[in-house]
């Protein structure tokens, strides 16, 4: 067992968590590394050890990075846009033609990033002055796009999904645009997840797939009979949308960043950005990190 030491990243935080099944639940609260601009105070290195995966398996680190309007004053580039900064250190040729050209036709850009860290540490993460936006906030009024981080060890060829968003209360219009078609639906309280998937290459990178996934409509029940057992079982109905997938491989530290237009629109507007109460416009990036590739047999 190998154990993964934490990264030197700005503290993100969960304003609206997700679980989306007990084991993620249970890798979350048994330790996994937290990302922390500091080493942990002596009295918070008294709690639990850090979390053991096995040597074969990929440690990702996947988050949801709400970016702040523009760069702080003491940057050389103050007041630009955090999007145009991380575009200029995105190889986005790291995705193939087809998938860049599907992405911008839905609003989405896709890329590789080598050193997000500098990058993060750079932009930082947005802390509003204003008490009554802190409190909104905090009551997860002010929007319900995710803030989120994780770090989880994937086994060959194992997924996990991450909530976008939470559950729309109502009934959205979704529209993807494939090629010169466009396919339009209406979903009854839809909820945007991501769907991630990690298999070791021979070349001795990760390659990574992920796609977006819309569950909608009412649960219903359906029965699963294994090894003479059935199993009662809860689904709603899904939308997979496979047009959308991304399959690049990347190294170790190396990012997938998935963000908005600059002009959002499309399924990009409307998965990553979100209304504020002052009337301005939140967005959000996605990254994918290999924090550790498997690690070779002794």
């Amino acid at each position: 067992m190998i154990t993964v030491p934490p990264m030197k990243i700005p503290t993100l935080h969960w304003t609206r968590p997700r679980k989306l099944t007990l084991a993620l639940a249970a890798v979350t609260m048994a330790g996994c590394a937290q990302w922390k601009a500091t080493p942990p105070s002596p009295h918070e290195s008294r709690g639990l050890p850090a979390a053991s995966v096995a040597a074969d398996a990929t440690v990702m680190d996947i988050i949801f990075w709400p970016l702040p309007d523009a760069l702080p004053a003491s940057d050389i580039d103050a007041g630009a846009d955090p999007l145009e900064i991380l575009w200029r250190d995105t190889d986005e040729l790291a995705v193939d033609a087809k998938t860049r050209t599907a992405l911008q036709a839905n609003g989405l850009r896709a890329g590789r990033i080598d050193h997000i860290e500098q990058l993060l540490d750079r932009i930082g993460i947005p802390q509003p002055d204003d008490p009554a936006q802190k409190l909104l906030q905090q009551a997860a009024v002010s929007s319900d796009i995710a803030s989120s981080q994780h770090r989880l060890p994937f086994r060959d060829g194992q997924q996990e999904e991450f909530a976008i968003r939470q559950t729309s209360k109502e009934s959205q219009s979704v529209v993807i645009r494939k090629g010169k078609d466009s396919i339009g639906r209406t979903l009854q309280q839809p909820q945007f997840l991501l769907t991630l998937q990690a298999r070791p290459s021979d070349d001795g990178r990760v390659r990574i797939r992920t796609w977006p996934r819309i569950e909608h409509g009412p649960f219903r029940q359906s029965y699963v009979s294994t090894d003479q057992v059935i199993r009662t079982n809860m689904q709603r109905e899904q939308w997979v949308l496979r047009e959308l997938l991304i399959d690049t491989p990347l190294d170790q530290n190396q990012s997938l960043l998935i963000a908005p237009l600059k002009d959002p629109f499309g399924l990009g507007k409307q998965i990553l950005t979100a209304a504020r109460p002052d009337g301005t416009t939140e967005r959000v990036a996605i990254l994918i990190r290999v924090a550790r590739k498997p690690q070779p047999a002794l």
